[in-house]
């Protein structure tokens, strides 16, 4: 039996070549205007703000303090 073709549909790699280029098309024109993107002030002092060294020291008492051993034995062979 011969298998039907039909003439006005495109093959399947011209479809997939076509879905490949439409989404790199994309991921440039995405790139380009996160690049090209200008920050708002605001934006700017919220990342200057977060991004401040934070040191925080805890108090432990002596008697929350445990010491772990750990004792193994070597096998010989």
């Amino acid at each position: 039996m011969k298998a039907y073709e039909f003439s006005a549909l495109p093959s399947s790699s011209a479809v997939a070549s076509g879905v490949t280029i439409l989404a790199a098309a994309w991921f440039v024109l995405a790139g380009g205007a996160i690049l090209s993107d200008h920050h708002s002030g605001a934006t700017l002092e919220a990342a200057r703000a977060s991004s401040a060294p934070v040191s925080t020291v805890y108090y432990i008492p002596a008697e929350a303090r445990e010491t772990i051993v750990v004792e193994a034995k070597r096998s010989a062979s």
